[in-house]
Order: C-alpha cells, then structure tokens, then sequence
C-alpha cells in the first residue's frame, strides 16, 4: 500500500515555488525597462499581467450535492438531487469528507483552496476547479471511477482530467469505469456558464470526479472505510497539473468552439474513444446532424444533433463543416 503525508507533496510545491520566481523575476525585467508601445513582448503587457498577480494557486473544491436545498432559483429544479444512497450510506456525506481532506492537503502544500457547496459562485475564477462525486447504480457488474471535462473544454481541462485519471488510481487501487461518462457528467450545471450565472468561468480549467459507486461494496469500503486513499490521490493529481500549468499562457484555458457537421459516410462508427478499434457506441447514417466539441488526431468529438444520449468521436474524414453555423 502507498502511504503519503502531506509532506509528500513538497516536492512539487517546490516546484511551484521555483516557477513563481521565474514569474517573478519576469515583472521585474519587465518594471526595469520604460514602457514603448510596441516595446513589450505580449504576455508581458501590464493588462495581462494584472490578471495573474503572484500569489499561491488558487482551486475550487466542491463537495458534491452539499447544501443542495440552497441553490438559487436558476437552479431551484435541482434542489431534490440529493446524491445516490445505500442503506445509511450518502454520496454526500462521503463528498464532504473526501472535499474537506483534499482541501487540508492542497492547503499542507501551499495552494489557496475554495471549499464550496453546491451552490458555485458567479463566474468563479481558479487555476483549477474539481467537484468531488460518487456514484450508484440499480445495475449488477459497474464499479470504479471516472472523471471528465465540460463539453466544451480549454487544453488546460482536458489535461487535468489526463493527469487526474492517471494518478487517482495510483492511491486508490479502484479501477476505472471506462464507458461510465453521462451526457449529464458533461454537462454539469456548474460547467455551464451559457445557461447558468451560478457556474464556473469558462477559463476556469475544470473536471467532474465520480470517486466509486457506493451502491459497490469493495468501492464502498474504500469511499467510506478509507477516505484519505480518495484525498490523497485527488489531491497529488491537482498537485501534479499545477506543477506544469502556466497562468500566462492565455491559449491553454481558451476554449474552441466549432460550426455544425454533417455526417457523409454512411453507417459511420461513432466509437467511445478517439483510437482505430474502439468500441463502438452507434452507427450514424450519412446526413446525421452532430455539434462537434473538440478535434484530435484526426477524430472529432460530437453530440448526435437532438440526442443527448448519443456521443462520442467520429472520423474527421467522415464528416462535413455546415458553413455559417454554430
């Protein structure tokens, strides 16, 4: 078994520390010379700068389903969504644990923490925003967990969940729900700044973690038997992104939106993962309508037009732009 105190996190708060100095030792050359219009490189301009002052990291944790009864009436729809149960077993209880203990080791290393409910504030602003879950399932044969991004995710989203779900099992031992993301998991009220004035920034960099299913008994021993292996492998993942995120590095947290496509091939392979020999989620016949929501390698990330239910990646080649649209 792994065994980590918050000590263990120095190393990289070191680091941390190292590329704070090198920020820093940056406004200095920058304040040593008069400023010329055009004298500056971009990224050292005063506005940019503004935005990044050189204090700690800065993460929002949020503890799932916490003072749910308190959304706001945007929300008020979402009041009764008080998490998954089994028997005296809460998924909120287990959120607040776990939140409370990543909060304690983020702080152990130096990074200034939101701990929030439910309810997020508007257009909240961090170098990274996590909200904590747990899962539950009338079904025989799922455990594990998953992480994911918002639909429309910046870089610096896409590889925190990357990092994310390369640690947490390092800790926890659980193995992954590989084709567990929901429609819902993506698009989570929190993410959703275009609907909602309660949610994140969309610069924010953010992930949505469903920590185990506690309807599961060997996930349930370590969710409720052995919360500090969830901590400890949520927090060395944020510690591990922060170690290589740049705050002035403004192409990272943007994010890229895409017109419509249509679909040409017909019977195309709309598969789970963007990889030759995925699994295959559905089968699209040519003229299928889809909102594309990133491209990589080739393969284009889509919600089947009118079908939340129905996503995942296609070929590029497959597909066509519909000009004007988006």
């Amino acid at each position: 078994m792994v065994v980590v105190c918050a000590a263990a996190l120095l190393p990289a708060a070191l680091r941390l520390a190292e590329s704070r100095m090198r920020l820093a030792s940056m406004r200095r050359q920058a304040a040593a010379r008069p400023y010329r219009p055009g004298g500056w490189p971009a990224v050292l301009s005063p506005p940019v700068l503004a935005r990044y002052p050189l204090a700690p990291w800065r993460v929002g944790v949020q503890a799932g389903h916490w003072k749910i009864e308190q959304l706001p009436d945007e929300l008020s729809r979402l009041r009764s969504s008080t998490g998954a149960r089994y028997g005296s077993y809460r998924e909120v209880d287990f959120n607040l644990e776990a939140a409370r203990r990543v909060a304690a080791y983020l702080q152990a290393a130096g990074i200034e923490v939101d701990l929030l409910p439910a309810t997020v504030p508007p257009g909240y602003q961090a170098d990274a925003f996590i909200s904590i879950h747990a899962d539950g399932a009338a079904r025989s044969g799922v455990r594990g967990w998953k992480v994911a991004t918002p639909w429309r995710s910046s870089p610096a989203s896409r590889e925190l969940r990357e990092i994310m779900a390369a640690v947490y099992p390092l800790f926890t031992g659980l193995p992954e729900d590989r084709y567990g993301t929901t429609y819902n998991m993506r698009g989570y009220y929190a993410f959703s700044p275009h609907r909602h004035r309660h949610a994140i920034s969309r610069t924010t960099p953010a992930i949505i973690i469903e920590a185990g299913f506690i309807t599961v008994r060997r996930d349930r021993e370590v969710l409720f038997g052995e919360p500090d292996r969830i901590a400890r492998g949520i927090s060395a993942g944020l510690v591990r992104y922060l170690s290589g995120f740049d705050p002035l590095d403004p192409l990272a947290v943007a994010v890229h939106t895409y017109p419509a496509m249509r679909v040409v091939a017909d019977q195309a392979d709309l598969t789970f993962y963007p990889e030759e020999g995925a699994k295959v989620a559905a089968r699209l016949p040519a003229g299928t309508l889809v909102r594309p929501m990133h491209v990589e390698n080739g393969w284009v990330e889509v919600v089947v037009w009118g079908n939340r239910r129905r996503f995942g990646w296609v070929r590029e080649t497959e597909l066509e732009s519909l000009s004007g649209s988006s």
